[in-house]
């Protein structure tokens, strides 16, 4: 942190001290309703969309808009939790820890002791419950969700005093509860449900989250998917709600930071900077969704804007398999702009029909896709068609490259190859140490993975394993970590990637990537990965160099899918099956392999889907002690 991140928070701490007497003295006109560049009031009716939603995804969000409508939370960890007669909106469910109800200035969020997991208070205040009662009493026609719905808001509004509490603590937060209100509002107009009481609890606390996300986004050595999703709650904000003195300068500022924020984060090549899957997929649906909703209200956003969404789109589908399954890399907390349950894959899968559907006449199939266009066909807004997924195998910019062979196919073979930047800078606070890592799938089925996340705050042990290098399919030398974390999400020093080669032919697909990572060793060792995949076989080879002069202890780490059955085949080979798809792999005879599955000394044999759980798969770890420079040949064969 810079000196002038230093003034800048302290200046914050300025603001906060003066916010709550200065909102005191604002005049507010009574507001509700989305309007058009004209001025004139939109009524949505969008009755037809939503009857034509499949019976599966109504009966899913009903299905879970009943535990809601029983005080029933299913998040994270959470699965069925009953949260009481009356919610308690500062609780850590997970825990029972109560978070203190003071000025939130003063509250540390990362005390658990005090806290509790931040993370489970925040994600039950994101209200996105809220939408799922919305559209189960629009199909059910049961006034009882509605009631439910307004009941929640003002035990929300009477428990979570402005700028008193931890819920008051994050920008990002807002935006997230901006963009709940805003789709309850919407899908109420389907139904024409009109309530003087759901509006007034509305008016007041609806300018208090614009008013604290205007003054404290998120800046400086923070501005990653925070500031979008700021951002984007408060363009929606502004716009749903216009009546305010500020509305128009709100208004002008979101719609302006999203257009920078997409070329700022994002690559050229359509790689979300923070190296995250799933931040990628969330951030999709926030830029989406705002611009879906100024191309509604007359307020494009400009052509490049929707040109480097679409890149972002290829990219999600290059590294998709035939099955919609694609790799995690990075951090991720299952965030949604618009909670629906569906899997990752499921929302990457319906993010991509968006622009593909654009040749069709079918308009919206599904319940995602016509929420985050606001009811617009993809015909009505200004994207273009996704290529197929293997039109583009190439993101040099990301750094990540797609060797694919059968591509479609009974037999398909996808290989991710990880030859990017560590994170977003300076903080680089979500990405992990995986430099040179893959991801394999063969026939539409998950071999070779990433791990994922488990948890930011909740046990410092977990998280370090998480993201470091042991959890990767890559090579760790002298079991330290390719980068130097400096804290729960910040890393000291990071490794630099570097594309040595890359060509095709049409028997062979090759990449040559190394990275500086262990330089910083007192025997400095440069880790270069060459990894060819022979289209006909198919057959992966990946040979690893390490350059060094001294002695080091190396590993080898190859990560299984949860659903794969893993058995020793040999001294030096391994048998994978997942389903009917079978894979062997052979290292080197000089490396000692060992199997492990649910370990925790050392940590092994785990995978983290879902935020706040994991569970045990096999991990195979091949290792030796080496000295000066060395190459190893590890032969991947799919049957």
């Amino acid at each position: 942190m810079g000196p002038t991140e230093i003034i800048s928070r302290l200046g914050d701490v300025g603001r906060h001290l003066t916010l709550r007497a200065t909102l005191k003295g604002i005049r507010q006109q009574p507001c509700a309703g989305l309007k058009t560049s004209d001025g004139s009031r939109r009524v949505f009716d969008i009755g037809n969309q939503l009857a034509r939603i499949s019976t599966q995804e109504r009966d899913a969000v009903i299905v879970g808009a009943k535990r809601w409508l029983d005080h029933r939370a299913t998040f994270f960890s959470l699965s069925d939790l009953p949260l009481g007669d009356s919610i308690d909106w500062h609780r850590d469910y997970s825990s029972g820890v109560v978070a203190p109800i003071k000025y939130s200035g003063l509250i540390n969020a990362r005390d658990k002791d005090r806290v509790g997991d931040v993370k489970y208070i925040w994600e039950l205040n994101r209200l996105q419950h809220l939408v799922l009662l919305a559209l189960a009493g629009t199909w059910i026609g049961n006034a009882k969700y509605w009631e439910e719905i307004e009941g929640q808001l003002i035990s929300w509004n009477n428990s979570n005093s402005f700028m008193m509490g931890v819920n008051w603590k994050s920008p990002l937060e807002a935006g997230m509860r901006l963009i709940t209100w805003a789709y309850v509002l919407f899908i109420a107009g389907t139904t024409r449900h009109e309530s003087k009481r759901f509006h007034k609890a509305l008016q007041r606390t609806v300018y208090q989250h614009q008013y604290f996300i205007a003054k404290f986004y998120s800046k400086n050595s923070s501005t990653n998917n925070h500031l979008i999703g700021e951002m984007a709650g408060l363009y929606i904000g502004s716009v749903f709600w216009p009546c305010y003195q500020e509305s128009a300068a709100w208004r002008a500022l979101a719609r302006r930071k999203l257009i920078s924020e997409i070329f700022r984060q994002v690559e050229a090549d359509g790689v979300g900077k923070e190296r995250a899957t799933e931040y990628q997929a969330f951030v999709v649906e926030l830029f989406l969704l705002a611009g879906a909703l100024g191309h509604l209200i007359g307020d494009p956003f400009p052509r490049e804007y929707w040109a480097r969404l679409v890149r972002m789109l290829e990219f999600l589908s290059a590294i998709s398999n035939r099955a919609g399954d694609l790799p995690i890399f990075g951090d991720g907390d299952n965030g949604q702009a618009v909670w629906i349950p569906e899997t990752i894959s499921e929302r990457v899968h319906h993010l991509i029909g968006i622009s593909r559907d654009r040749g069709t006449n079918s308009g919206n199939s599904n319940l995602r896709s016509m929420l985050l266009l606001w009811g617009q066909s993809p015909q009505e807004i200004p994207l273009w068609s996704v290529p197929r997924a293997n039109e583009k195998l190439a993101f040099p910019e990301g750094g990540y490259y797609v060797l694919a062979a059968n591509r479609g196919g009974e037999n398909e073979m996808v290989v991710v190859f990880d030859a990017g930047q560590l994170g977003l800078p300076p903080l680089n606070a979500h990405g992990h140490a995986d430099a040179l890592s893959f991801w394999l799938s063969y026939g539409g089925e998950e071999f070779l993975v990433d791990p994922g996340t488990f948890t930011y705050d909740s046990s410092a042990k977990w998280r370090s394993y998480f993201r470091g290098t042991a959890a990767h399919n890559t090579i760790r030398i002298d079991q330290k970590d390719q980068s130097v974390a400096g804290g729960t999400f910040l890393w000291r020093e990071t490794a630099n990637c570097r594309i040595d080669y890359r060509d095709e032919t049409a028997e062979l697909l090759e990449v040559v990537a190394s990275h500086d990572g262990y330089q910083r060793l007192s025997d400095p060792v440069l880790h270069t990965r060459k990894v060819q995949l022979f289209k006909d076989s198919p057959v992966l080879i990946i040979t690893d160099s390490l350059h060094c002069r001294g002695t080091h202890h190396v590993e080898l780490l190859f990560h299984f899918s949860e659903k794969c059955q893993v058995r020793q085949a040999g001294p030096s080979c391994i048998e994978a099956i997942n389903d009917s798809k079978r894979i062997s792999i052979r290292v080197d005879s000089r490396l000692k392999p060992e199997l492990y599955r649910a370990s925790e000394i050392p940590i092994f044999g785990w995978r983290s889907r879902t935020f706040g759980t994991k569970v045990p798969v096999f991990t195979w770890v091949a290792h030796t002690d080496i000295t000066g420079c060395n190459d190893f040949r590890t032969e991947i064969t799919a049957f």
